[in-house]
């Protein structure tokens, strides 16, 4: 009597969501706490009268009824939740753990019972649910605008293509002259002027010979070009500028660049030079609108992982969702990385088109047949597939080829030197050096590298999207929730691989992680719970070694089972508590580190899929999981 007394008193004392009752075999309350006042706002006598009448109509209380049937008569039942009307209205969520009472002849003799209220804790887990819809809808946005970066990639693809080809015709430019280019004398009178040029006015070049803007265009037209002109002879200097619209009937925009030249020692003409750049211009539009799409997402996924972390102090009692709280920092840095690699390659892009443009006129006036012909044998020579060297070999390979330049008596050998490592031309050194005989070597090799540039960089951009892409995808995963709770064909390997890679961003700071994999079959299982199952066992192991250490993962294939080893070489686990590690709320981290239920949670799942665990530690030396799962 007196322990019943001491357990009534212990019950009592606890926290205001749990009161205590027992009853008979024919349902009459033979006790209950006082503690029912402050959970449902009855008073024990109101409460003794029978709480089934405050049942709500929810479907759910319907099985309740024919459980606490059941219960009455003395059969033992699971714990079970039912919906209860406050005396003030409102509706709470009670959990009911009841065990019968025996006498000393193990007869039944009463049923007692506690009563928890967990209505918030329910509302905890409708927020969880909430959010991971909406964590799903951002993941599907991002996916989405990944989708188009990878398709954008396809044009910068077709670009880079049509600039090569672009460079290997420059012999036929010379020769044929696509672009348009013309000569006038100090008066503005064509004395030369090519085919295309002549085309545009629906002419043929003999035909434009002797004549001016006057003839061609509007008087206050033309004298604005005349005076333009005139202003370009007086002060010597180039001019360069834009023409035309994608509004225009014909979408065109050409660029024009003209120049003084001397005539003969009296006169001065005008040299121009016009290209049609519409393509590059709409190039550089797309790849605008694409920065400022991916710069408004990449604002939404802060945001969104902002608001994950201010909610994460809410869901306390989800383990699931504290693991995931500690991986969000190292996700933002490792979803921004491949984004900033993707902004600075379009900004390198742009750069080197630009100077590509710049570069035009004087490949196109300037440059003699022989120098066009070299450029396009150095741009054969360079292989798409040569491996970039690193900072010791690009050490070692850049004193050999200034060497070299040195002895052939080359000037600005030092940037020749790195635009010659930059174009990983650097075991074709000899060859590239007969080949530039030539009165300005830098400027060969700075055009070809502007052009090269394009790809080196589009082809980052590609790099960039697969990671982040692959990052996405193993979030979506793990923040996935099975709301059928029926057991599917899993790949085991692929589980635990998802983990270590929204685990990266701890794993890189000092943790080498070995995995010795045998093939093994598909698992039938509850493939997110697993996966809670290698996050809590890999982070315990990341903490254990202070993030540096050698994390071992080990799968067996054993037959009709499969068993998985992780395996640390941190502090190990005293013999005191090696028992105890498993208990709910017992933790040797710090306060604030962690809640002490991941290692329970982790049983709990192992214990549905009849599965074993063993533990293996020693002190100084290290700690290993062994998990054996049935492979059905």
């Amino acid at each position: 009597m007196n322990d019943y007394t001491n357990y009534k008193g212990l019950i009592e004392s606890l926290e205001n969501d749990y009161f205590f009752y027992s009853h008979n075999l024919k349902g009459k309350y033979l006790y209950i706490s006082p503690s029912v006042e402050k959970i449902l706002g009855y008073s024990v006598e109101e409460a003794r009268k029978g709480i089934v009448k405050y049942l709500t109509d929810c479907e759910a209380n319907k099985e309740v009824l024919e459980l606490l049937q059941k219960s009455a008569t003395g059969e033992q039942q699971k714990t079970f939740e039912l919906e209860l009307y406050t005396k003030s209205g409102k509706i709470k969520i009670i959990e009911i753990t009841e065990s019968p009472i025996f006498d000393n002849h193990g007869k039944v003799i009463s049923v007692e019972g506690v009563a928890h209220d967990i209505t918030d804790r329910k509302n905890h887990e409708r927020i969880i649910r909430q959010q991971n819809e909406e964590l799903k809808r951002k993941e599907e946005e991002l996916r989405n605008h990944l989708n188009q970066l990878s398709e954008s990639n396809k044009n910068i693809d077709k670009l880079k293509q049509e600039l090569e080809d672009r460079s290997n015709l420059l012999l036929n430019i010379i020769n044929e002259i696509p672009e348009k280019i013309f000569l006038k004398d100090e008066n503005g009178k064509f004395i030369i002027a090519n085919t295309p040029v002549a085309a545009n006015y629906g002419m043929k070049p003999e035909e434009l010979i002797g004549k001016s803007d006057f003839d061609l265009y509007p008087d206050h037209l033309a004298e604005q070009k005349y005076k333009r002109e005139q202003e370009i002879i007086k002060s010597g200097t180039i001019h360069s500028y834009e023409e035309g619209s994608f509004d225009k009937e014909d979408g065109l925009i050409v660029n024009t660049r003209i120049k003084p030249f001397k005539l003969d020692e009296l006169h001065t003409g005008i040299l121009g030079i016009q290209v049609d750049i519409t393509q590059v211009r709409k190039k550089e539009l797309e790849l605008q609108e694409l920065n400022s799409k991916l710069t408004f997402q990449t604002e939404e996924l802060n945001n969104t992982l902002k608001n994950l972390q201010e909610t994460q102090s809410q869901l306390v009692h989800s383990e699931k969702m504290r693991a995931l709280g500690d991986l969000i920092a190292g996700i933002a840095h490792e979803i921004n990385t491949p984004i900033g690699a993707v902004n600075a390659s379009v900004s390198n892009i742009s750069a080197s088109l630009d100077a590509s443009m710049q570069n035009l006129y004087k490949l196109f006036t300037s440059l003699t047949k022989k120098e066009l012909m070299i450029f396009l044998r150095i741009m054969n020579l360079m292989e798409k597939s040569k491996p970039a060297l690193n900072s010791k070999e690009k050490r070692q390979y850049k004193k050999e080829i200034q060497r070299k330049f040195d002895l052939a008596g080359f000037k600005e050998v030092p940037v020749i030197c790195e635009l010659i490592l930059y174009l990983n031309l650097y075991d074709d050194t000899d060859e590239v050096i007969r080949m530039l005989n030539v009165n300005d070597p830098v400027f060969i090799l700075q055009s070809i590298r502007n052009i090269y540039s394009v790809r080196k960089n589009a082809e980052n951009i590609k790099l960039a999207v697969d990671k982040a892409s692959k990052l996405v995808f193993a979030l979506k995963k793990f923040a996935h929730k099975d709301i059928t709770e029926k057991k599917e064909q899993a790949n085991l390997i692929e589980n635990i691989e998802t983990v270590l890679i929204l685990h990266h961003n701890q794993l890189k700071q000092g943790i080498e992680v070995i995995k010795d994999y045998e093939e093994v079959p598909l698992i039938n299982c509850y493939p997110d719970e697993l996966m809670q199952v290698w996050t809590n066992l890999i982070s315990n192991s990341i903490h254990a070694m202070d993030y540096h250490g050698d994390l071992t993962i080990t799968v067996r294939n054993l037959g009709k089972k499969v068993k998985v080893s992780i395996s640390d070489i941190g502090h190990g686990i005293p013999d005191e508590i090696k028992q105890r590690i498993f208990e709910p709320f017992f933790t040797t981290k710090k306060s604030g580190e962690g809640t002490g239920i991941g290692l329970d949670i982790v049983k709990r799942i192992l214990d549905k899929h009849n599965a074993t665990m063993e533990l293996e530690s020693e002190i100084g030396v290290g700690t290993s999981f062994h998990i054996t799962l049935p492979v059905n």
